[in-house]
């Protein structure tokens, strides 16, 4: 009987380890077997974060849609101290990270406001970097920043537990990167902080070489500029600054993107910029990826079409590189032309000297050469140097004397070469060709005082108007004022009293006369004179100048904005007066100093020249205005040269133009789209 209770017992208990067993076994083999890659996966995920992952930016095209700003393939350099351990792990490869950069020449950001080399002091405005006093604030260092930059370092390389053997060089770089990482944590910014951008690929073999933890190499796209020209109008993309933070944290921004600094890239920044994407990635211990999920997807920027015509860019720019060198006075320096449509339609402005928009920023060299050129080749002079308009600016003064009366189509004024309404000598300027040739116009109309740029007749005609008349007609063809165009400029200045007392100088009666030629004060950009010419040629109707020409998502199926031209005043010219004001440019390209360069052309034009001086005759600015066709104008058209001697030699930069525009048989209108075949 015992017996055979012992034999259920122990078939009992053989039972329970048996089920315990298979029990064990089935639990093993799910887990290493059937989940076992899951769970493992599991096992390894130590840190999960999000970041930020920019959209394409948008391309700028042309009126006929060819592309000048695009985007290509790169790499950019994040950072990611969680994953880098302690701090002495972390500043160590923080320190060969810096050290790669500098051997492969890539630059990184460092917005800590202290000089990068001993003795160290802080920069220009860092008490109004609104970034950096809140880190003071927030780290308790504003006493210690107030004793002096080395101070502030020294603390820094306290906190961030600097080892004594660094160098000061390498600690001032080093605590910049950790400035930067520290503000994130600090909650001052949120985003990742991308370390370098556009790096090249013997820089990543070299990263992925030393393995470096929290260094992360991801694709991106980098600007690419697919011409090399129009650099002035389109501008460059850069990291924003503090101050640029302090304008865009409030539009979604983070704080280490490129934005446009200048040019297309900045006026249209809202259209080209898309919206940032986020995505949630999970690394393990040793800083590998191990998952990757889309929260959003980034959307891409719109792209903008301008109203710019690249090949006659490329006339422009090459005719000014041909020609200025040629013309014969040889303290040219630089130059600037402009041409618009009749509704303000920007269709080709350069500027000379120019650069390259794909080299001048990214290698420092050149971009030094250029800061310390005396000719500023980075200056954009079409709209943002103003130049005295000299006698271009005789057809203001035609308008205003026949719209008010003050002459008629009929009234002949004598030139006897010197002008002697006042009398002392020293208040009767003379005309052109009495001082250079000791002769005289006669007896001469509006039509012909414009032909011949007789100042006599616009000497007595601004004087009889006076000086608010004159001003108020110089102000409704856009004169002394901006044009409204979406990139930089500058105003200029009509002269007047009040301006001529504002710089302290008296003012008299007779200096009208001066501003009726265009002299005295009077400051206006080329991109002002072209829409002055169109203004007036196209019957009286003011635009606004414009480089917008539409805007279209990046698929091209949407189009968000066209600019619909609407004048915004009318200067109410009658057709007479203007007919007669028209024919004597029409004279003056016919039969006046610069109607040699365009006796061969398919196209009747009306033209202006004009001279204006600096110190003496020699050093005179070249001036130089035209529209075409005469009949009906499609074009405005204004060149200045510095230091260029008369308006006359302009001539054979503005046939260059005109003979591309109206005699080259291109079929630009056509705008490939999808699903068309290129040839």
């Amino acid at each position: 009987m015992e017996e055979k209770q012992f034999q259920v017992r122990l078939r009992t208990i053989g039972v329970v380890v048996l089920a315990v067993v298979v029990f064990f076994t089935g639990t093993l083999y799910n887990l290493q077997v059937v989940h076992g890659a899951s769970y493992l996966e599991q096992s390894t995920r130590k840190i999960e974060s999000q970041e930020t992952v920019e959209a394409a930016r948008g391309e700028i095209l042309d009126r006929y849609g060819r592309v000048l700003v695009s985007n290509r393939a790169g790499y950019q350099v994040t950072l990611d101290s969680a994953v880098m351990g302690e701090e002495s792990s972390r500043n160590a490869t923080l320190l060969t990270l810096l050290d790669i950069c500098r051997k492969n020449g890539i630059s990184w950001p460092d917005s800590l406001p202290v000089s990068t080399a001993a003795p160290f002091t802080y920069l220009d405005g860092a008490q109004d970097n609104a970034t950096f006093q809140t880190f003071l604030e927030k780290m308790k260092w504003a006493d210690v920043a107030q004793t002096g930059a080395d101070a502030l370092l020294g603390k820094m390389r306290a906190f961030f537990e600097l080892d004594e053997t660094i160098s000061d060089a390498d600690a001032r770089a080093l605590v910049g990167v950790l400035y930067e990482l520290r503000l994130r944590t600090l909650d001052i910014v949120r985003t990742d902080y991308v370390f370098a951008k556009d790096v090249d690929i013997a820089f990543i073999t070299a990263v992925k070489e030393y393995g470096l933890p929290g260094v992360r190499i991801a694709a991106t796209t980098v600007r690419s500029y697919e011409t090399t020209y129009a650099a002035h109008l389109l501008g460059r993309m850069g990291l924003m600054d503090a101050d640029e933070w302090a304008q865009y944290k409030d539009l979604g921004y983070a704080m280490n993107e490129s934005v446009g600094k200048d040019g297309v890239e900045l006026a249209f920044e809202e259209y080209l910029r898309g919206t940032a994407g986020t995505r949630a990635v999970e690394y393990s211990t040793t800083g590998k990826v191990v998952s990757e999920t889309w929260r959003t997807e980034p959307q891409p920027g719109s792209d903008v079409s301008l109203t710019l015509d690249l090949d006659l860019q490329e006339v422009v720019e090459e005719s000014l590189a041909k020609r200025v060198p040629e013309i014969k006075s040889s303290q040219t320096e630089g130059a600037a032309v402009v041409v618009t449509d009749m509704t303000g339609g920007v269709l080709a402005m350069a500027s000379y000297p120019t650069f390259d928009l794909s080299t001048i920023y990214t290698d420092a060299s050149l971009y030094q050469a250029a800061l310390e050129d005396p000719l500023k080749p980075l200056r954009n002079r079409a709209t943002l140097e103003a130049y005295s308009p000299g006698s271009t600016f005789k057809m203001v003064t035609a308008i205003a004397g026949l719209e008010e009366g003050v002459i008629t189509p009929s009234t002949r004024i004598k030139c006897t070469g010197r002008y002697t309404y006042y009398p002392r000598i020293q208040d009767q300027p003379m005309c052109w060709i009495f001082r250079q040739y000791g002769g005289t116009h006669g007896w001469e109309t509006v039509t012909e005082a414009i032909r011949d740029s007789c100042n006599i007749f616009f000497y007595d005609t601004g004087r009889q108007l006076g000086i608010e008349t004159l001003s108020t007609y110089a102000a409704k063809f856009g004169l002394g004022q901006k044009t409204g165009i979406e990139i930089a400029e500058t105003a200029g200045v009509v002269g007047s009293r009040e301006y001529a007392e504002s710089l302290g100088q008296t003012w008299y009666e007779g200096n009208t006369m001066y501003v009726a030629i265009g002299q005295e004060n009077t400051l206006t950009t080329p991109l002002q004179l072209a829409n002055y010419v169109a203004s007036l040629v196209n019957g009286g109707n003011y635009y606004p100048t414009h480089l917008l020409k539409s805007v279209t998502s990046a698929d091209s199926a949407e189009t968000a904005e066209e600019y619909a031209p609407e004048p915004v005043s009318s200067i109410g010219i009658s057709a007479e007066n203007l007919a007669v004001v028209k024919e004597g440019m029409r004279e003056a390209a016919v039969s006046g100093s610069s109607a040699s360069y365009f006796k061969d052309l398919n196209v009747t034009l009306g033209a202006k020249t004009g001279s204006a001086q600096i110190a003496s005759e020699s050093e005179a600015n070249a001036v130089f205005v035209c529209f075409a066709p005469y009949d009906d104008p499609q074009i405005a058209i204004s060149i200045v040269v510095e230091k260029g001697g008369g308006g006359a030699e302009l001539g054979v930069i503005a046939a260059d133009i005109l003979r591309y525009y109206f005699d080259t048989d291109t079929d630009s209108g056509t705008v490939n789209t999808e699903n068309t075949l290129l040839r």
